[in-house]
């Protein structure tokens, strides 16, 4: 990655895949993006650019380096594959670019009990990382088993469906309040829809979304 690359990512702004952070000052709040990016579509970690996008960038890069490499070793409930890229911006400063996949193996956790390997996991939503919900996260982790998934397809099924044509999306708590099923039927009605590619998953911080997938052809009206 060059200058020019490194800019058009800043331009672009904070967002879906892109995050600034100034310094490594916390690293284990940073594993934190670290690991929102693994869990779902990637993303860069731009260390060295401010908040408003101004690229101030670093004369020790190489300890910036060594310190959140250590953080993602430690902190991560499993090895993730990684690019790191360091751009020259000055004669003295150079800003450090994290090149983040989506991880083979979901969901990510940050562990914040080492002993005990005890931790959360996070996901991106728009500009922020915010902690996982428990639909999503056995969405991913059934999604990394790599098997075919079915779905038996009866009336409370239709009715998710139509609810979702109706008003363009679903969550949890509408389901269960409109058709009155009891929460765990919901989710896990939901979590087959969503392996089967018949529902797309959108994580929200407040209550996540079920649309209909893009790609799905089946007909339920």
């Amino acid at each position: 990655m060059d200058l020019k690359e490194l800019k058009q990512l800043v331009n672009e702004g904070e967002g879906f895949k892109i995050e600034f952070k100034k310094k490594a000052a916390d690293p284990f709040k940073i594993m934190k993006e670290v690991v929102a990016f693994a869990n779902k579509y990637g993303g860069y970690l731009i260390v060295g650019v401010a908040d408003d996008g101004r690229i101030d960038g670093f004369t020790d890069i190489e300890g910036e380096k060594f310190v959140l490499e250590q953080a993602i070793k430690k902190y991560l409930s499993r090895k993730i594959e990684y690019s790191i890229h360091i751009v020259q911006v000055s004669a003295m400063r150079q800003v450090l670019v994290f090149e983040i996949p989506p991880s083979d193996k979901q969901p990510i956790f940050l562990l914040y009990n080492l002993k005990r390997r005890i931790g959360k996991p996070y996901i991106r939503v728009e500009d922020k990382s915010v902690q996982m919900s428990k639909v999503i996260r056995r969405i991913l982790k059934q999604r990394s088993k790599e098997e075919h998934h079915s779905v038996t397809f009866g009336e409370e099924e239709r009715n998710i469906l139509q609810l979702i044509d109706k008003n363009g999306y679903t969550t949890v708590d509408e389901v269960v309040k409109t058709f009155s099923l009891e929460i765990d039927v919901v989710e896990d009605k939901l979590i087959d829809l969503c392996l089967a590619n018949i529902l797309q998953e959108m994580p929200r911080e407040m209550g996540d979304r079920f649309i209909i997938h893009p790609t799905s052809r089946l007909s339920w009206k």
